[in-house]
């Protein structure tokens, strides 16, 4: 992970430092430049970028078409005027902008100031992520709507988990550090976006999917059975398969009764219980376990242990 925090009255240096975490763009500044300030501060991780930018005054920022990635915006203090090629979106904090990296984009606003979120998800990935949750690839760029409305279930769902994400990211040697914590949040990031905004295979996303076979999921419950400590996500499982990622869901429902990310939690957690077992708790944590295992609730962790079996973790460790 790569955190960025920067103030600075310098135009030039203020462009440099959002384009390496954003877009390369040209940045315009329509009031007076001895008055000029802008403020960033974002954390990159894997295929996605998060983060809060201000201006103090009236910008303009421009870019070619974004080409390497997807964005959404969402102003956090009041509306701004910005758009997608030619499709033109009035933002506010109850609305966010969507960006295609097949179209240029431009934004106007900080006339009195606020700040922004910007999330940035690489190309790659949410193409790849699309093509997990159809069973096939995508070869071109997402048709994402421009915007997204955040009052509805699912918009408020998905802003939630996109400030949680880079709050999350942004916490000096958190848990999310971790790959078996990282990778399902930055991957269930995305897909929650591709479930959520509107988009040409929303249709087919939402549509029932084709049955599984058990033995792929008897498959897919072996590989999380043989590599717990892989950084399973239910993408990864699929492919693993040759499933679609919807496929590989109601696949477990039917024929197991749990989600595949469900089953990497239990698998785990047995884990974590033998380590507990074996360690030797003048040298050994309960919190060092549960982080080795990718729980990042330390809580959480303790009361799925004591459900399973009988006893609080720490208990286990003083065997």
């Amino acid at each position: 992970m790569t955190a960025t925090t920067l103030s600075t009255d310098d135009v030039e240096r203020a462009r440099s430092a959002c384009a390496q975490v954003y877009f390369p763009h040209r940045l315009r500044v329509l009031h007076d430049h001895r008055h000029f300030r802008m403020h960033l501060s974002a954390v990159s991780t894997g295929p996605v970028a998060a983060g809060v930018l201000s201006y103090a005054g009236e910008v303009v920022i421009e870019t070619a078409e974004l080409e390497t990635g997807y964005e959404v915006n969402v102003p956090l203090d009041g509306p701004l005027r910005t758009s997608s090629g030619d499709r033109e979106v009035c933002a506010t904090p109850t609305c966010a902008a969507l960006y295609r990296p097949d179209a240029r984009a431009r934004l106007h606003g900080w006339a009195g100031g606020g700040r922004l979120f910007g999330l940035k998800i690489e190309r790659d990935a949410l193409e790849a992520h699309l093509g997990a949750l159809l069973g096939r690839p995508v070869r071109s760029p997402v048709a994402l709507a421009p915007s997204l409305d955040l009052t509805t279930a699912g918009g408020r769902q998905w802003w939630w988990l996109a400030q949680t994400v880079a709050e999350l990211a942004a916490a000096p040697d958190g848990l999310v550090a971790n790959p078996l914590v990282l990778r399902p949040l930055t991957q269930g990031l995305v897909a929650a976006l591709l479930l959520t905004a509107q988009h040409p295979d929303r249709d087919a996303l939402d549509a029932a999917p084709p049955r599984p076979g058990s033995a792929a999921v008897r498959r897919a419950a072996a590989a999380v059975e043989e590599r717990p400590d892989h950084p399973w996500t239910p993408a990864d499982l699929a492919r693993h398969v040759g499933l679609s990622v919807r496929g590989l869901h109601d696949g477990f429902a039917r024929q197991l009764g749990v989600t595949p990310m469900g089953l990497v939690r239990d698998v785990r957690l047995g884990r974590a219980h033998a380590d507990l077992l074996a360690a030797d708790p003048a040298t050994t944590s309960v919190a060092a376990v549960a982080s080795r295992w990718g729980f990042a609730h330390f809580g959480r962790f303790a009361d799925a242990h004591r459900r399973r079996y009988g006893e609080h973790p720490s208990a286990t460790l003083r065997r």
